[in-house]
C-alpha cells in the first residue's frame, strides 16, 4: 500500500520534533512513522506526554490493538475526516480481521483514533504545530459556566445530552436528582408513614400477586440493547461501579454514528414485532380462558 504525505517537508515535533537524544538533525517525517513502528510508539509517547495524556496500549478482543497499523490505515486514506466522509472506515476494521463476534468494534476503534492517534495525524500528516494544540486544549468549561445543549435521549436514571461550550462539542449523560426528605435522610419514615420492614413486606406482597409469569416480557429500546451488550463487557472490569459503567455507556452511545445506532435501533423494532404478536397470543389465550371459566361457572 502506498502512503503519501502531504508534503515532503520535515515535520516538526514534540516540542521541536527531535528523538530523546537531542541531535538537530535527528528529525522525523511522517514517513518515517510508516516505515518504523518503533520510531512511531516514541514518538506517540512523546506527544502524548507532551499535551499532558498518557499512552495505555487498548486491547481489542483479548488482542493488543496495533495502533501503529490503525494510524496507518487511517492517514494512507486521507486522515480520519476524510476516511469519515468518504465512509471507508469499514476498509479500516476490515484489515483488522476481528472476530464477528466483536460487534461493537467500529465503534472501539474509531473511539480508540481519536482518543490516542488524532493528534499524530494533526501533528505528524497535517503537519500543525503540537504547541498550539496544547494551548486550545485549555479551553474547557469551568464550574459554574452556563451552556447550551440539546436532549439526545432519555433513560430511567437520566438523559443523553450534548453541549457546546464555544466550539467545542461535549457528549455526556445527564442524573436525575432525588432530593431526600429530612426524615428520609436520617433513615426515619416521614410520620403516619409505617415501618420500612412493613412498606417491603406489603410491597413484596403486592409483587408476587401481580406478576403473571405468563406474560411477554416488555419490548427493549435500541439503546436497551446497546446498553446490555457494553454492560457484560464493562462489568469485569468496573465491577461495582455501576454509576461509571452508566456514564460511560451513555457517552458511548452519544459518540456512534446515525449508521452505527441503526444496527441497534433495527433490533428494538423487531422487539417491538416480537412484543406485539407474543401480547396478541397472550391475550387470545386469556380470551378463551376466562370464556371457558364464565361457560364453566354457568354450568353449575
Amino acid at each position: 500500500m502506498s502512503t503519501v504525505s502531504p508534503s515532503s517537508q520535515l515535520v516538526q515535533v514534540v516540542p521541536d520534533n527531535h528523538t530523546n537524544t537531542g541531535d538537530s538533525s535527528a528529525r522525523v517525517k511522517y514517513e518515517d512513522l510508516v516505515r518504523n513502528s518503533d520510531i512511531f510508539l516514541e514518538h506517540l509517547r512523546a506527544l502524548l506526554g507532551f499535551l499532558g495524556n498518557e499512552l495505555k496500549v487498548p486491547t481489542v478482543g483479548g488482542s493488543t490493538l496495533d495502533l501503529h497499523r490503525l494510524f496507518v490505515e487511517v492517514t494512507s486514506r486521507g486522515g480520519i475526516a476524510k476516511v469519515i466522509k468518504d465512509k471507508r472506515w469499514r476498509e479500516v476494521i476490515g484489515v483488522f480481521k476481528f472476530p464477528n463476534t466483536i460487534t461493537s468494534a467500529s465503534f472501539v476503534l474509531r473511539r480508540y483514533y481519536f482518543k490516542f492517534l488524532f493528534q499524530m495525524e494533526q501533528v505528524y500528516y497535517l503537519e500543525q504545530s503540537a504547541s498550539s494544540m496544547k494551548s486550545a486544549g485549555t479551553d474547557e468549561p469551568q464550574i459554574g459556566a452556563l451552556v447550551d445543549g440539546v436532549l439526545d435521549g432519555k433513560f430511567e436514571s437520566g438523559y443523553l445530552v450534548t453541549m457546546k461550550f464555544g466550539s467545542k462539542v461535549l457528549k455526556g449523560v445527564l442524573y436525575h436528582h432525588h432530593v431526600q426528605s429530612p426524615q428520609q435522610a436520617m433513615g426515619t419514615p416521614p410520620s403516619g408513614m409505617p415501618p420500612a420492614s412493613q412498606r417491603r413486606a406489603k410491597k413484596k406482597a403486592r409483587l408476587t400477586t401481580v406478576v403473571d409469569s405468563q406474560k411477554p416480557k416488555c419490548h427493549r429500546s435500541g439503546y436497551n440493547f446497546f446498553f446490555a451488550e457494553q454492560y457484560a463487557r464493562l462489568k469485569p472490569e468496573y465491577h461495582g461501579k455501576e454509576r461509571i459503567i452508566t456514564k460511560m455507556i451513555g457517552r458511548m452511545w452519544g459518540d456512534l454514528s446515525e449508521s452505527e445506532k441503526q444496527v441497534y435501533q433495527d433490533k428494538g423494532v423487531k422487539d417491538v414485532e416480537r412484543y406485539r404478536t407474543e401480547m396478541l397470543e397472550y391475550k387470545s389465550a386469556h380470551e378463551s380462558g376466562a370464556s371457558a371459566s364464565a361457560a364453566a361457572t354457568m354450568a353449575q
